[in-house]
């Protein structure tokens, strides 16, 4: 093999998705808002109440985008935060 120890010993993320199976994923998006003082208390509001969100699954064959990357899922949506986001 031409690829010496450097490129063999790093610890890699898996990042494939199997076939037939389900991968869940989570991620963490900062959103803006505001510490608003009520009373004695103070609560976060946020400062707009819907969020577009885009989905994008990429193939890249070569590890990189040059023309050869094909795209297997893609999906934008739009959801309302204030009825029909559940806040986990």
């Amino acid at each position: 093999m031409g690829r010496g120890p450097y490129e063999k010993s790093g610890l890699l993320r898996e990042t494939s998705i199997p076939p037939l199976a389900r991968v869940h994923e989570t991620f963490e998006m900062v959103y803006p808002f505001e510490d608003v003082a009520k009373g004695d208390s103070t609560h976060r509001e946020l400062l707009n109440d819907e969020l577009n969100v885009s989905v994008v699954l990429w193939y890249l064959p070569f590890g990189e985008f040059d023309g050869n990357e094909v795209v297997f899922y893609k999906e934008e949506k739009t959801l309302d935060l204030k009825t029909e986001w559940v806040w986990r």
